[in-house]
């Protein structure tokens, strides 16, 4: 997943791997902002945490999205209806 993804503002129900993906990149932008100035020691462990955390978050997600692009997931997913679950076992 390449950094030219673009947001889909027509889906603002929707967290794809794409939008996620975007959302990582944001977060590791500022908190890579964040840490440029040098804050308090304490604070930087607490960013430097977060970092670490969205860095491996993005890793995944972009594993995932390579794994099955374009797959919909729980998007295929219909509940079942009542009367439906004794058709199926029958």
């Amino acid at each position: 997943m390449g950094d030219d993804q673009v947001r889909d503002e027509d889906d603002h129900d929707l967290l794809t791997f794409a939008e996620s993906g975007i959302r990582l990149r944001e977060e590791i932008a500022a908190a890579e902002a964040e840490l440029r100035p040098g804050p308090a020691a304490e604070r930087q462990a607490a960013l430097q945490a977060r970092l670490s955390a969205l860095t491996e978050a993005l890793a995944r997600n972009t594993r995932h999205a390579e794994a099955s692009p374009g797959e919909k997931g729980f998007l295929d997913y219909a509940p079942p209806r009542p009367g439906r679950a004794a058709d199926a076992e029958g």
